[in-house]
């Protein structure tokens, strides 16, 4: 990955006023929680404290500007480039195991309580997921111990130099929408080391999109807001402006930050998340395969359900309870807003387009989660990100149109429909004319020994002819219902009604609920322990037990009904037990009574027909 000439790059529309007034009007309110270290911050004051190096195949690092020299315009210089080479910056070095228990001690962590663990919030499996991606640390890259605590103490002496709270905002006008991007830039990720979450890794861009449209009246009104977050995609990122849940300062968004992972959350709470584990994507089909008949067996579950199980899966939560310090228009900080792009005032970042490097330490993980992030605008392939070049279709919304476009599409729609109606009702005509046609030259000839073939060629066009006009006219039914409907929504939107504003989520992202943290600690105790006594026990039996198989169905049972009274699910576990019994021992007798079963199978069918055959012949 190697260095790009800023002239390379195709250059982004110059900010106007009226963009910035747009930005200030709706620049989002961001809550943090107790105990987070690191805030948004700019990228001189970084670069002014970090080192440039250069990652050469098969070779160590390379220093190519030292602590203390480097800046933008040093960052950006054109360099010769190198196929595979990995540019990266270095912010901090590790703090020593003194000053990281004297920063934990003193620190605003000690604020910060985790509450329900979890481990806890997850079935046994999750576990066993989690002890697999826990061991995988000790066999891949990995954050330096310490490496958190040292980049804390160095962002900590900047902000005492002169406490700043910056955003990088950008302006994209397209497909009627215009969308207002704030870029925010973190010096670190600590949520592993801090949060009990899954990274820690130097720097962090996270972004926010308040997305606007033009009213009849020439004046703009926002409509959507879309909040980058883990493992969300889509429709599912953005929430409708007029959403009943939505908390707003006027018309700033509230944002719930995660604690040290910086995610962006529209509600305040406890998120409990699931990532699948690298390199088993084979077996998460199978286990798809797997569902998909257990829930044909009537054992529960939900049509497309593309859930897989616990042990391939990592449980994380993020907190974003907003307890803590919030930035923003009416708060105890307020924003100072960075472009992204030109104005009439300044020139746009050099680093926008100059540096596809990693903004931070480049550790060396296959799995990329420990390495630090590309900037805004690039993926660590180099590519373009899709929230840059395409910021509409990022969040699913460009089949949305505006609302005061809204009425027009629809009316557009309803005439393409009326134009297929008249085209359907053509074909259906001609269709019939020549089935009518065939029908007739059929019975013409199907009497003549001699027009054998033409009369079976007739009659299979006659067939074939009957399925076109059936799926003609099952399409013109369906249009009727379709112009039937848009009328009707045409109706509601002329009464200012636009719809369930949720109506659009597949799969929405919601805080863990107080029911399911209501956990005893007991439960979380055991969910604590559960999988180190688990591996104790087949060590023991294993050593120790001549019948260690059965032994461990024991211990695996007596485990799935500890987990099963913790969770209060015992009527649920005795069920599926049950029916996997049932066809554990249907499948045994099959096996060793396949003749008998068969000829039973074969006598009860031939009743049956005699019975039936009889009774429609004596009725």
């Amino acid at each position: 990955m190697a260095l790009l000439v800023p002239a390379e790059m195709a250059s982004q529309p110059a900010l106007t006023p009226d963009d910035l007034a747009l930005l200030r009007r709706f620049e989002p309110v961001l809550c943090f929680n107790q105990g987070e270290q690191f805030y948004p911050m700019d990228v001189e004051r970084y670069l002014a404290q970090a080192e440039l190096f250069v990652k050469r195949p098969n070779a160590d690092p390379e220093q190519v500007v030292p602590r203390g020299q480097l800046d933008v315009e040093r960052l950006v210089e054109v360099r010769p480039p190198v196929p595979g080479s990995l540019y990266y910056l270095s912010f901090t070095r590790p703090a020593s195991f003194i000053e990281t228990r004297r920063f934990r001690r003193a620190s605003t962590l000690q604020s910060f309580h985790t509450g329900v663990g979890r481990l806890a919030r997850v079935g046994v499996f999750a576990r066993l997921g989690d002890l697999l991606f826990s061991l995988s640390l000790y066999l891949r890259g990995k954050a330096p111990r310490g490496l958190a605590v040292g980049a804390a103490l160095r962002y900590q002496a900047l902000q005492a130099q002169g406490p700043r709270y910056c955003y990088y905002g950008r302006v994209v006008r397209e497909q009627g929408y215009i969308a207002l991007q704030y870029w925010f830039f973190y010096a670190f990720n600590d949520w592993r080391s801090s949060f009990h979450g899954v990274n820690d890794h130097e720097a962090d861009w996270e972004m926010i999109t308040v997305y606007l449209a033009e009213a009849g009246d020439g004046k703009v009104q926002p409509g959507w807001l879309a909040y980058a977050s883990h493992n969300y995609e889509g429709d599912d990122l953005r929430r409708r402006w007029d959403d009943p849940g939505l908390t707003r300062v006027g018309e700033h968004p509230i944002v719930y930050v995660g604690a040290g992972s910086h995610a962006a959350y529209f509600f305040p709470g406890e998120y409990l998340t699931t990532a699948i584990l690298p390199y088993t994507n084979g077996l998460v089909s199978a286990w798809r395969w797997l569902r998909a008949l257990w829930m044909r067996l009537g054992q529960g579950g939900t049509p497309g359900d593309q859930r897989v199980p616990g042990v391939l899966c990592v449980p994380y939560v993020d907190y974003a309870r907003g307890d803590g310090l919030s930035i923003g228009p009416g708060q105890q900080h307020a924003w100072e807003l960075l472009p992204l792009q030109a104005s009439d005032t300044m020139p746009a970042p050099a680093w926008v387009d100059g540096y596809r490097g990693l903004w931070g330490r480049y550790i060396g993980d296959p799995l990329a989660g420990e390495d630090a992030p590309t900037g805004p605008k690039f993926q660590r392939s180099g590519q373009i990100r899709k929230a840059w070049y395409d910021p509409v279709g990022w969040c699913g919304l460009e089949n949305i149109p505006p609302p005061a476009r809204a009425a027009a599409a629809l009316e557009e729609q309803q005439q393409r429909l009326q134009d297929e109606q008249r085209g359907l009702a053509r074909q259906i005509e001609e269709g019939t004319e020549r089935q009518r046609g065939l029908e007739m030259e059929y019975e013409a000839v199907r009497a003549r020994p001699a027009l054998r073939t033409q009369a079976i060629r007739l009659e299979e066009e006659i067939q074939q002819g009957r399925v076109a006009l059936n799926e003609l006219q099952a399409r013109r039914a369906a249009n009727e219902l379709s112009l039937a409907s848009c009328a009707e929504y045409a109706a509601r939107l002329a009464a200012g009604d636009s719809g369930d504003p949720r109506a659009h989520l597949h799969r929405p992202h919601l805080p863990t609920s107080a029911v399911d943290l209501r956990l005893s600690r007991l439960a979380q105790t055991w969910s604590a322990i559960s999988i180190g006594v688990l591996l104790l026990g087949f060590a023991v039996l294993a050593q120790f037990s001549n019948s260690w198989w059965v032994g461990a169905l024991v211990l695996v049972g007596l485990y799935a009904f500890l987990e099963a009274l913790f969770r209060r699910s015992v009527r649920t576990l005795i069920s599926s037990v049950v029916v996997a019994l049932a066809l554990f021992t249907l499948l045994l007798l099959l096996i060793a009574f396949v003749r008998p079963v068969v000829i039973g199978l074969v006598v009860l069918i031939g009743l049956v027909l005699i019975v039936g055959n009889l009774r429609e012949v004596w009725s």
